[in-house]
């Protein structure tokens, strides 16, 4: 035991935690220009155009008169889970409706991760470019949209990139640019960011019919069709509007991306049994979840709307990755999905 004790005029050091390893300072060291850039929820590099901040403003008589219009409506598609008054109200900039917003996410890190990230993900998307639509479409940063400029590449948003590769799968499998002609319904328009794009790249594109159950959505959206002269192609039809202005048979393809997802069965009940009332055959879905079709209940649960699809007729026909390469996939941390439906009988 003696052996085990300190010697004799032993006086015991204070005891030193050992200090955590700490990253080289060059590592995490933000310039102003860094910080500015994550702590902004839009691009200020691109002005406003003329008259917008007075078209785009929360107290416009026509953003009234539709939310208005929508809170007497007593419909299963008002119910909201993630899209609630709240939330709107607080995370939708209507004058930066392409920034970050409850409309769009823009997988941003620190500045230079991000125009990385962009440039794996343009570069995906440019392989299967037969089209050349990434340089034809453009972009241009407006309203707030964030944007990756490469030298000899040209200048990339996530709003152009998604589009081009949406439309992309729908070429590739309807032949869309054969067609003399063909229509379109877009549930959950957004801010008509698809409808845009698509009006740009097909001249036989007759109609792009824009809808939504927020009506701030479709405010913005029958604006900015407006703004990128694509009336009277493409239109943002009101919730109230739709039994007078939407005719059986008068859609050939009908268009959820990212929408679903986002509201409650009911809703997704309602918006499909207006798909089989007015006969549109085919259906392309981008769920929020890679393979699975979930919606979004007001308490968080999820529930399958498979289902729902398959009662009035739809059945899955084509089912590939939003970005074909798997590393690029994981690099970009995008994992979305597209699923083309068929209605029979």
């Amino acid at each position: 035991m003696r052996n085990l004790l300190p010697p004799r005029g032993y006086r015991r050091l204070p005891f030193r935690r050992a200090r955590a390893p700490q990253p080289h300072p060059d590592l995490i060291r933000l310039s102003p220009e860094d910080w500015h850039y994550i702590t902004s929820l839009h691009d200020d590099s691109v002005p406003l155009p003329p008259g917008a901040e007075q078209e785009l403003s929360p107290d416009h008589p026509r953003l009234r008169e539709l939310r208005d219009s929508y809170a007497r409506l007593d419909l299963p598609v008002l119910a909201s889970s993630r899209w609630t008054r709240d939330e709107v109200e607080s995370f939708l900039d209507l004058r930066h409706f392409r920034g970050e917003t409850m409309i769009t996410w823009h997988y941003r890190e620190l500045p230079r991760i991000t125009a990385l990230k962009y440039f794996i993900f343009m570069r995906e998307i440019q392989k299967r470019d037969t089209r050349s639509l990434l340089e034809t479409l453009g972009e241009d940063g407006a309203f707030g949209c964030w944007t990756y400029s490469y030298p000899g590449y040209g200048t990339f948003s996530r709003d152009l990139l998604d589009s081009v590769n949406e439309i992309l799968f729908l070429e590739r499998q309807l032949k869309l640019s054969e067609r003399a002609r063909f229509t379109a319904l877009d549930i959950g328009a957004g801010y008509g960011r698809l409808a845009h794009r698509m009006v740009s790249a097909y001249p036989q594109l007759e109609d792009y019919c824009c809808v939504d159950a927020i009506p701030e959505s479709t405010f913005v959206s029958d604006y900015y069709l407006g703004f990128r002269g694509c009336k009277p192609r493409a239109r943002a039809v009101p919730l109230s509007a739709i039994d007078a202005e939407l005719e059986p048979g008068s859609f050939d393809l009908a268009i959820g991306v990212h929408s679903f997802s986002e509201i409650p069965y009911a809703a997704v009940e309602w918006w499909v049994q207006l798909l089989q009332r007015l006969a549109v055959p085919l259906l392309f879905v981008v769920p929020n979840e890679p393979t699975e079709l979930l919606t979004l209940e007001p308490g968080g649960e999820r529930r399958d709307f498979m289902p729902v699809l398959e009662r009035a007729g739809y059945r899955l026909v084509t089912r590939e990755p939003a970005l074909e390469d798997p590393a690029v996939r994981e690099l970009v941390r995008v994992q979305d999905h597209f699923h083309l439906f068929e209605r029979r009988g």
